[in-house]
């Protein structure tokens, strides 16, 4: 299988609060090959933690999505730019790898 353009992986962590944002997000920028994995357990460092007990409420969630490499760093942008609007300091974490090999 030949493919055209070079793929990243797009992981985005965070807030699960944040999850109607960030479908949002994915809606406006055409993106419909995605998976949002809900739910984690977290714990960053002493302090900050997202176990969704009494004590650290709140639960994490992780976004991957694979794309052309061009789509996305139009997509790290429109996530930082949301990062950078937010009026607190919450989990959200981007990150890209570069993928080897991929079956789409």
């Amino acid at each position: 299988m030949e493919l055209k353009g070079e793929y990243k992986e797009l992981r985005l962590l965070f807030d699960g609060s944040l999850e109607e944002l960030i479908l949002e997000e994915l809606k406006n920028s055409d993106v419909i090959k995605y998976a949002i994995i809900p739910k984690l357990k977290v714990s960053w460092q002493k302090g900050i933690k997202h176990l969704n007990t009494h004590v650290w409420p709140g639960e994490d969630e992780v976004l991957l999505v694979i794309a052309e490499k061009e789509r996305c760093y139009e997509l790290v942008e429109k996530f930082s730019n949301l990062k950078e609007s937010l009026d607190y300091n919450i989990t959200f974490d981007i990150s890209v790898r570069a993928l080897e090999y991929i079956n789409i």
